[in-house]
Order: C-alpha cells, then sequence, then structure tokens
C-alpha cells in the first residue's frame, strides 16, 4: 500500500496513464495533478485556470491531453506535457462531470442545470448534442462506450441512460438502476458490460450488448461495503471491475490510497 500526498482539499477523480506508470488526479482545490508512481512525486501541477472545484478529470488515449470540468461552469482542455490550456468552453450550469471519446474527438459532459449532456466537438469547441432534461435530477456521470456509438449517463434519480450518437435517440433507459444515488459507470472494453456504482453499497454489472439484464436483471455485488460507492472501473482485460468506497478513500481525504 501506498500513501500520495499532495491536494490541499478532497480528491473526486483519479486515472492511471502511461502504462500504468503515473496517475492523474483532481481535486476541490481546484487542480489536477500528474503522479509518478514508482517515487511518489508530482511531476506536474495543473493549476491557477478553474477557480471552483475540479468535478473530474479525463485523459486522451494517447496521454497528450487532458480534459477537466469544474463547478466554475466550464470544461478546459490542457496540453499534458507543457500544462498549457488549448481551449476553454463556458457552460450554463455546474459541470459535474466529462469523459473524452476513445479517438479524441467528443467530449462528453454532465450539467446540474435542467439535468443536461452536452456533447462538445473536440477541435471546434462547439456543442455537437445538448440533452436537456435528459434525467429527472442531477447528473452525476457520463460516459462514451468504446466506439462511440452511444454515451451512458447515470443520476441522483437512480436511473442509466444510453444515447445513441447515430440514431440521436436514449435507446437504453433503466428506471429504478439503484435505490440511490448513482455515482458512476463504466464501461468494458469489449462495449459488452456496463458497470454501475450507487450510494446504496451496491456495484452493479449490467450486460447492455445482448440485453440479458431484461430478463435476469445485474449481477449485483452488495454487502462488501459499509459506505456508499463512489466510482468504479473495469481492468484492461475486462476480468475485474475494482471500486472506491466513499468514506475511506478519495473523495473524502487529501490524500490517496493505492492498494497493489
Amino acid at each position: 500500500m501506498r500513501v500520495f500526498r499532495g491536494h490541499t482539499k478532497a480528491v473526486n477523480c483519479c486515472h492511471f496513464c502511461f502504462e500504468d506508470s503515473k496517475f492523474i488526479s483532481s481535486s476541490h482545490d481546484c487542480t489536477a495533478k500528474l503522479w509518478d508512481i514508482s517515487s511518489g512525486r508530482v511531476i506536474h501541477v495543473y493549476g491557477n485556470e478553474h477557480t471552483a472545484l475540479i468535478s473530474e478529470c479525463t485523459l486522451t488515449s494517447d496521454n497528450e491531453r487532458m480534459m477537466t470540468s469544474s463547478y466554475d461552469k466550464t470544461v478546459k482542455c490542457w496540453d499534458l506535457h507543457t500544462g498549457k490550456v488549448l481551449w476553454s468552453v463556458s457552460l450554463d450550469g455546474l459541470v459535474t462531470s466529462c469523459n473524452v471519446s476513445v479517438d479524441g474527438k467528443l467530449v462528453a459532459c454532465s450539467l446540474d442545470v435542467k439535468n443536461a449532456v452536452c456533447i462538445i466537438d473536440a477541435t471546434t469547441t462547439s456543442a455537437v448534442t445538448c440533452l436537456n432534461g435528459h434525467h429527472s435530477s442531477t447528473v452525476t456521470r457520463c460516459q462514451f462506450d468504446p466506439e462511440t456509438q452511444r454515451v451512458c449517463s447515470v443520476s441522483s434519480d437512480g436511473a442509466i441512460k444510453l444515447w445513441d450518437m447515430v440514431a440521436q435517440r436514449t435507446v437504453i433507459t433503466i428506471n429504478q438502476a439503484h435505490s440511490n444515488v448513482i455515482s458512476d459507470c463504466d464501461f468494458s472494453l469489449n462495449g459488452r458490460f456496463l458497470c454501475t456504482a450507487s450510494w446504496d453499497k451496491s456495484l452493479k454489472l449490467w450486460d447492455i450488448n445482448t440485453g440479458e439484464f431484461r430478463h435476469r436483471g445485474p449481477n449485483i455485488l452488495q454487502g462488501v461495503h459499509n459506505g456508499c460507492i463512489s466510482a468504479c472501473e473495469f481492468s484492461k482485460d475486462c476480468k475485474y471491475s475494482h471500486l472506491l468506497d466513499f468514506h475511506c478513500t478519495v473523495t473524502s481525504r487529501c490524500d490517496m490510497t493505492y492498494w497493489f
């Protein structure tokens, strides 16, 4: 176990990068940081741009750019190596999450205003689609599938929605998917499975490609945590998923703890 300390306020997001030799984190202290895992030191601090907490950070697959969303109502694109902001887009409300497509061409973000999901062209910074009223309550996370054909969104209303980028409509809606706020979602790399984490202390695995969940329901991992689950993520080979407990890890602390 190793503890990484450097943020001055709660850490709310972290992702491995550079073949798992480094990771990126974002915090309520309005900064994002790039860390070296072997030495435990901060390589770069991305700050002095956001004026409110950073709600999420996400990297392009080539590890060249980073997107950050913030409660200052902006989404920013950074050059990961120089730390310079390449572009910034202002939106109508607090930006609760962001995610970049695998090809790096699109950025999906969720807003607290109108419970919306907005999709931005990462080259022109123009809005491609804005789904107002997509949920009945605040959208907590949104994510592209591996082929950038669908955008999944989850919400404090306990629902899961999959928006089809080609058909321009919602193709899957799972109401009451959890009994409390759904805090996170993640696609497996083959795009078949969707994992969701919730404040109801459960983790659920949905077979979305075959629709098996419609007949048998999801596979449920329940009762393994005493507190709300704040995040989930698949391993690269899709054999495992891991999760973060709200009460004891990154969302409630200024340091980060990893288990190897």
